[in-house]
C-alpha cells in the first residue's frame, strides 16, 4: 500500500501542531500557523511557488463565510456575557423545574444546552452556568464530586451545536462544502445537539435516583409568576435563532419562496450562521442595555479584554482553513481514500474507530484544535464507511462535545472541581468516562449509522 504525499503532508501538519502546543507550550493559534507553513512546503514550486501557495490559501480562507460567522459568534458571546441574559435565563429555569427532585442538575443541564446553542464555548459554559447551579446542586444534596461531574459533563454540549467554531472549520473543507449548504448543516447539527441533551437529561435522572437527591431549597426559588415577570426577556434570545430558521425552512419558507415579491433566490441567499449571531446580539443588547458599557472608554476596555480570544480563535480558523486548502492541493483526500479502500474494514468498525480517534484527540486538545487536526481525516473516514455527509458532520460534532468531559486535561473538569470544592479532580475521571464520554461515542456512532435520526 503506497502512502501518497498528501498523507505525509497531513502527518507533518498534525505532529507540528501537537509538538508546538504540548511540549513547547505555545498557544494554539501559533501552533496552527506553524503547521500551515510546514504543510505549504509540500505543494512545491520553489520559493516563488511557496509564497504563492501561502498567500493564495490565506486569502481564500479569509473570504470564507465561516470565518466571518465565527467572529460574529464571538462578539455575540461578549454581548451575552455583559448583558446578564444568561443569569436571567437560569433563574427562570430554576422557577420552572427547580422544585422537582434533582432539580438543580436539570436546571444546570437545560441552561448549558440553551447557552450552548448560542455560545459553543465549553469553558464559558462550565464557568458561567456552573457558578450559579453548582452551589444549588450542593445545597440540594448532590455529592460535591457528582455536582462537579454533571457540570463538566454538560460544559461541552455547546461543541455539538451550530455556534461552535469547529463547525465552520469543517464547513470550510472543499469536500464538505460541495455536499451541503450551511443551512442544512446548521439544522442537522442542532438536532444532533438535541440528542446529546436528551442523553444528559437521562443521565441526571439516573443520578437523581442513585443518590436520592432533593429539589432546590424553596428559599432559593422565586415564585414562577414573579420570576417570569423579572426574567421573561431572556427567552427573546431564542427568537434570534428561530427567525432565520423559520424563514429558511418549513411552511413560512415555502410561502416566501412562492411570493412574487421575495422568491426562491432571496430565501436561498439568507445565511443562517450569519444572521443568528447578529439578531441574538441585538436582542441581548436591548434586553441587557442597563448592564452594557455606556461610554466609549468602557467599550474600549471590553474590546481589549477579549482581543486575545478573538485573535486566538480567528488565527486558528484562518490557518486551519488555509491548511485545508493546501492539503486538497497536494491530494490528501485522494490518498486517504485509497488507504481506506485498501483497509476494507466493515463500516461499523470504521465508524466506531473514527469516533474513538476524535474523542482521544479532543482530550488534550480543544474542539477547534481537534477539528483542525483530524477533522478532514474523520470526515473522509465517515464518508468512506458509507455515512451520509450530513450525518458525518453531526457525528463528528457529537464526538468533540466530549471536550469538557475528557480526562485528564479538559479545562471544565478543573473549573467544575473548583466550583464544587472537590480537592482532587481525579475522583471525577471515572464517572466522566463511563457516564459521559463512552455514551456520547455511542450516540455519535448511532447517528452515523442512521439509527438515530437527525433533521436534514
Amino acid at each position: 500500500m503506497e502512502i501518497g504525499i498528501g498523507i505525509w503532508a497531513f502527518v507533518i501538519y498534525l505532529v507540528a501542531i501537537i509538538i508546538w502546543m504540548i511540549p513547547l507550550k505555545r498557544n494554539i493559534a501559533e501552533s496552527m500557523g506553524v503547521g500551515f507553513l510546514l504543510v505549504a512546503l509540500f505543494n512545491g514550486g520553489g520559493i516563488t511557488g511557496y509564497i504563492e501557495t501561502v498567500s493564495t490559501s490565506l486569502l481564500s480562507a479569509s473570504k470564507e463565510s465561516s470565518f466571518l460567522a465565527t467572529m460574529l459568534f464571538l462578539m455575540m458571546a461578549v454581548i451575552m456575557a455583559k448583558s446578564g441574559v444568561i443569569s436571567k435565563l437560569i433563574e427562570l429555569l430554576n422557577s420552572l423545574i427547580g422544585r422537582i427532585k434533582g432539580g438543580a442538575a436539570y436546571v444546570s443541564t437545560t441552561a448549558s444546552f440553551m447557552f450552548g446553542i448560542v455560545s459553543g464555548n465549553a469553558i464559558a459554559n462550565g464557568s458561567t452556568v456552573g457558578a450559579i447551579t453548582v452551589p444549588w446542586m450542593k445545597e440540594s444534596g448532590w455529592p460535591n464530586n457528582i455536582a462537579a461531574t454533571i457540570n463538566a459533563g454538560n460544559a461541552g454540549v455547546g461543541q455539538s451545536m451550530p455556534s461552535c467554531s469547529a463547525l465552520y472549520i469543517l464547513l470550510g473543507l472543499a469536500e464538505v462544502a460541495s455536499e451541503m449548504t450551511t443551512g442544512e448543516a446548521y439544522i442537522a447539527v442542532l438536532s444532533g445537539g438535541a440528542l446529546t441533551f436528551i442523553y444528559r437529561i437521562i443521565r441526571v435522572w439516573l443520578y437523581t435516583k442513585k443518590y436520592d437527591v432533593q429539589a432546590v431549597p424553596a428559599d432559593q426559588i422565586k415564585p414562577l409568576g414573579e420570576s417570569f415577570k423579572d426574567n421573561w426577556t431572556s427567552l427573546l434570545m431564542l427568537v434570534g435563532i428561530a427567525v432565520p430558521l423559520l424563514i429558511t425552512m418549513g411552511p413560512f419558507s415555502t410561502f416566501l419562496t412562492n411570493a412574487v415579491s421575495f422568491g426562491k433566490d432571496a430565501v436561498k441567499s439568507i445565511n443562517i450562521v450569519l444572521w443568528v449571531p447578529i439578531i441574538v446580539s441585538i436582542i441581548c443588547f436591548i434586553v441587557g442595555r442597563k448592564n452594557m458599557p455606556k461610554t466609549g472608554k468602557e467599550w474600549v476596555s471590553v474590546i481589549r479584554s477579549c482581543q486575545s480570544s478573538f485573535a486566538t480563535v480567528g488565527g486558528v480558523l484562518l490557518f486551519a482553513l488555509a491548511a485545508s486548502n493546501v492539503l486538497t492541493m497536494v491530494g490528501f483526500d485522494q490518498s486517504l481514500k485509497s488507504i481506506l479502500e485498501a483497509l476494507n474494514l466493515p463500516g461499523f468498525i470504521m465508524i466506531l474507530l473514527t469516533c474513538i480517534l476524535v474523542v482521544l484527540v479532543a482530550g488534550p486538545l480543544s474542539a477547534v484544535a481537534t477539528t483542525a487536526a483530524v477533522g478532514q481525516v474523520a470526515y473522509a473516514s465517515f464518508v468512506g464507511a458509507g455515512v451520509h455527509p450530513i450525518n458525518a458532520i453531526v457525528a463528528f460534532m457529537i464526538c468533540i462535545s466530549t471536550e469538557g468531559a475528557s480526562p485528564p486535561s479538559s479545562s471544565p473538569i478543573f473549573i467544575s472541581a473548583g466550583l464544587a470544592g472537590v480537592k482532587d479532580p481525579k475522583v471525577m475521571f471515572k464517572p466522566l468516562i463511563t457516564d459521559y464520554v463512552i455514551p456520547l461515542i455511542g450516540v455519535a456512532t448511532l447517528v452515523a449509522m442512521r439509527w438515530l435520526p437527525v433533521i436534514k
